[in-house]
């Protein structure tokens, strides 16, 4: 009986343990934490931006394989996701508790996967403590095309690497991504908004599929009504897919007359508003996209989109020779691009041209009936050596007055710009020499027009090349006709190529005028201009003050232009005028604020800003502190009682250093007096002084003109000595040929 008992009260003892653990794992069950809903951060993902954080942790430790299963809301395996216990590692490795970091402690069991928008909070605070560069950060793109292959996607502006393996399905897709220098690291999020293409090419749709270009990018797209082949559209995404299609197909064509920042006027159809996404296709040879400014003024090679009113791309259906060039003439006598009065002669008949009888806009233009005629053109107060031009003179009405535009073929107006800017005495070699730096300078603006507001391509001007103030002469335009359609070239492409007076000796290159247009142009010679090589070590760097003030005081027996006026020359200003040079310093500083600093702190502490200049003080001291290639003087160092200041480039120097009054007296004796510009920046600066404070300078220069590229009196002795043109610009633009 009592062994009956007994087992009955173990049985009992065993149900009570049963219903107690029972109860503690319904207890348990109570307290569990519910799996997150969203969106997962992956393994990978966490990886690569650890990796690129460079973090005081082992990245390889803490995502090591787990020996616990990972809990989420689907049936993924455990390589796939970045459990909590991983994040938890971390979290204490970095100190984050200290660092503000949240930790989820009330959110997450260990084996739960970690969702993305937790991981990437955190993250961003990592980022503010450890990314003390700011090399990572944060931006939304919209992917137009990925290349699985190379690991490299397209966005409308540019082309970047990636290394997450979620963008291979990321095509017309918008997110927010991290990026490092040119590579996309891991989405954060999938946007699901429109994001509009404007103005795409399509340049063929079969079966479905559009062949597309945008931004110089190539991409396939899939439609259910796909458009025309050859049409402008835009196209309509939103979430990886295409929604809607507007094609475009109303076109115009004619000549082009005008571009400016905001319209475009075509011949025949007057002037249209340029739309705010207006793309410009060139279709003809290598398909590419192109900039409004690559349109070709007084050409009727593109055809025009017309959408809303408004031209929304440009299509270069065609090329063609390019033979015409359009010149602006300047109103010398008040220095601007407009005239209110202008009498025209043509074929005998004299024609009064008035702004104020022409509407806003409208164009009139005047042509002999002969191609070998000319059109007189007389306007009071401008005077020009030669009033009689050939091709047609068009008048058009502007907001501020009435323009003048000649246009013409290339080579005619070649006749008028050689004489112009080359006396037609020198040697026929010199001559064909600066037909051809002529005829290249002004194909390049042809190319791409320099004053496409006013419908042309170049004006008159020392601004680009002097036109009509030299009557034609048989001997200059014998050298146009002799090097008939020769330009010159370097590596095939159009040099750019300069040209000035005299050289001291020495040219310099493109540095001097701090453009940074970003064109290679190592080929313009910034060396020694003479007839054989001599031992002369100084050559090698006349950046070096000693070397430069040796060579500027003596005269090179070797050197092409040794027996030039404007070889050597000096100026001394015996009084200087210190309002007058702040002056001359602040007006520069209002043309280029960056090119005139003033000096911030003493010593080995000082440093230069740009910032207004109010006074220099008394000045006390004037030098060179750098020069360029070839010794031209890059940066003048003026220091004051007031204030220290930097002048940088050569005609900011040039200019500051030019009282308008001391004369200049060449090597021949001759003497003249420059206006605003000093000859040249090759000289030297000797100042005289009444106790600590400067009175008065000297310089002792050479040459005349900026100095970069052919030195028109160099190959005026280079022609004298028997060179032909071609090596004539072989010594002033290494490594170029001339060919048509």
């Amino acid at each position: 009986m009592n062994k009956k008992f007994q087992n009955i009260g173990k049985l009992i003892c065993i149900l009570a343990g049963l219903i107690f653990l029972f109860c503690l794992w319904l207890h348990q069950q109570e307290y569990k934490k519910e799996v997150p809903e969203g969106e997962k951060i992956t393994t990978e993902d966490v990886r690569i931006l650890l990796e690129v954080l460079e973090l005081p942790v082992d990245a390889d430790v803490i995502l090591m394989e787990s020996d616990r299963e990972i809990i989420t809301n689907d049936e993924a395996t455990w390589e796939t996701y970045f459990t909590y216990k991983q994040y938890k590692i971390l979290y204490e490795q970095i100190g984050g508790l200290e660092k503000g970091i949240p930790d989820f402690a009330g959110k997450y069991e260990d084996s739960y996967a970690m969702l993305k928008e937790d991981w990437y909070q955190a993250y961003q605070l990592m980022l503010a403590y450890f990314d003390t560069d700011s090399s990572i950060w944060k931006t939304t793109i919209f992917i137009l095309k990925v290349d699985v292959q190379e690991k490299k996607l397209y966005t409308q502006n540019s082309e970047y690497s990636y290394l997450s393996s979620s963008f291979a399905e990321s095509c017309f897709c918008k997110e927010e991504v991290y990026v490092q220098g040119d590579s996309i690291l891991t989405s954060v999020r999938r946007l699901d908004e429109k994001t509009i293409l404007e103005n795409v090419w399509v340049m063929e749709s079969t079966e479905g599929v559009m062949d597309c270009f945008y931004h110089h990018i190539t991409f396939q797209v899939k439609s259910e009504n796909p458009v025309e082949r050859e049409q402008i559209a835009d196209l309509i995404f939103q979430a990886g897919n295409l929604i809607k299609i507007q094609e475009k197909q109303e076109k115009i064509h004619g000549k082009l007359l005008s571009v400016s920042d905001d319209s475009i006027e075509v011949e025949g159809f007057g002037t249209y508003e340029i739309a705010e996404g207006m793309e410009v296709y060139k279709l003809c040879g290598t398909l590419e996209t192109q900039a409004k400014n690559d349109l070709m003024i007084g050409y009727d090679y593109t055809d025009f989109v017309i959408w809303d009113n408004q031209i929304c791309a440009a299509l270069v259906s065609r090329e063609g020779e390019l033979d015409q060039i359009r010149v602006l003439l300047k109103n010398t006598a008040d220095g601007t691009y407009f005239y209110e009065k202008a009498i025209v002669s043509v074929d005998g008949e004299e024609t009064t041209v008035e702004a104020k009888e022409l509407k806003e806009g409208e164009r009139i233009s005047f042509q002999t009936q002969a191609l070998t005629d000319k059109v007189i053109l007389q306007i009071d107060g401008v005077n020009k050596a030669d009033n009689a031009f050939r091709g047609k003179l068009e008048f058009c009405k502007m907001g501020e007055g009435m323009i003048i535009v000649n246009e013409l073929p290339l080579e005619e107006y070649l006749y008028a710009v050689v004489p112009s800017e080359m006396p037609a005495s020198y040697p026929m070699e010199a001559l064909k020499a600066q037909a051809v730096c002529a005829r290249t300078y002004a194909y390049r603006y042809i190319l791409k027009a320099g004053l496409g507001e006013y419908g042309a391509h170049l004006d008159d001007t020392t601004a680009y090349q002097v036109y009509h103030n030299i009557a034609e002469n048989a001997a200059t335009t014998t050298a146009v006709k002799e090097t008939t359609g020769m330009m010159l070239y370097h590596e095939g492409e159009l040099a750019e190529n300069y040209y000035y007076s005299t050289s001291c000796g020495y040219g310099t290159d493109t540095n001097v005028w701090k453009s940074e247009n970003g064109e290679d142009t190592s080929y313009i010679c910034a060396g020694k201009y003479a007839s054989q090589e001599g031992d002369n070590e100084a050559a090698q760097d006349m950046t070096q003050e000693e070397n430069f003030a040796s060579f500027i005081k003596t005269i090179d027996e070797s050197d092409f232009e040794k027996d030039e006026p404007w070889y050597r020359w000096t100026y001394e200003v015996t009084e200087l005028d210190e309002e007058k040079m702040l002056s001359r310093i602040q007006s520069r500083y209002q043309a280029n604020a960056s090119l005139v600093l003033k000096q911030i702190g003493e010593g080995e502490d000082a440093y230069y800003v740009s910032e207004p200049i109010e006074e220099i003080g008394t000045i006390q001291e004037i030098r060179v502190e750098k020069r360029g290639d070839g010794g031209v003087a890059d940066e003048l160092v003026i220091i004051g009682s007031e204030a220290t200041i930097k002048v940088i480039s050569e005609y900011n120097i040039r200019t500051v250093l030019c009282d308008g009054e001391s004369e200049v007296i060449r090597q021949d004796g001759s003497t003249t007096v420059p206006g605003t510009l000093l000859p040249s920046g090759f000289f030297i600066i000797e100042t005289g002084k009444n106790g600590e404070n400067v009175i008065g300078y000297k310089l002792i220069g050479g040459g005349y003109g900026h100095g970069v590229g052919m030195s028109q009196n160099g190959a005026k002795a280079m022609g004298n000595l028997g060179y032909n043109f071609q090596e004539i610009l072989g010594t002033f633009f290494t490594d170029c040929e001339v060919r048509e």
